[in-house]
């Protein structure tokens, strides 16, 4: 469980942990959906063949143990008719490119800065950048100032969501 229960409203809900929030949002991409359970805080991970599979109703049958539990999550987010299901943000949230151009406005080494800008013009821009922050020595500075993105993310889809999130 990524949180505790938190009464608002008389009602029980959960509250979410941002950072937790941030770190899954940041790899929900690919062959697979990661959604939150606002009934239980957990964070489930489905591909899109198990979400198939319940949808045709196919039978669990002989499955291994984890691709079991993973499908029966399948068969209660296709059945979910009260939005308990929620996906998560993805890496597309992000506006990474905006977010290097304001991690190089952010130096306060301009020459530095300005490289970083010079990285990110034309086709590769991501590749470049993510190199000239290893030549400049700022990878660490870099992958925080990601991650404080992230969080705002986080903070913001759970703002949207009306879900209850602690930092």
């Amino acid at each position: 469980m990524i949180g505790e229960k938190a009464n608002e409203k008389g009602m029980n809900r959960v509250r979410v942990n941002l950072q937790t929030i941030a770190d899954n949002a940041e790899i929900n991409d690919g062959d697979w959906n990661i959604y939150l359970d606002k009934e239980t805080g957990q964070i489930i991970t489905i591909t899109h063949d198990e979400i198939r599979d319940a949808k045709e109703g196919k039978p669990i049958g002989d499955l291994p143990t984890r691709q079991k539990e993973n499908r029966k999550w399948a068969d209660l987010f296709v059945a979910d008719e009260s939005s308990r299901f929620v996906e998560l943000p993805t890496p597309r949230d992000l506006d990474e490119y905006r977010v290097m151009e304001s991690f190089a406005h952010s130096l306060e080494d301009e020459e530095k800065g300005n490289k970083l800008l010079r990285a990110i013009r034309g086709r590769g821009a991501f590749r470049r950048f993510k190199d000239m922050v290893g030549d400049l020595g700022l990878a660490e500075d870099w992958y925080a100032y990601r991650e404080t993105q992230f969080l705002k993310v986080a903070k913001r889809w759970c703002e949207d969501k009306e879900i209850p999130y602690e930092s």
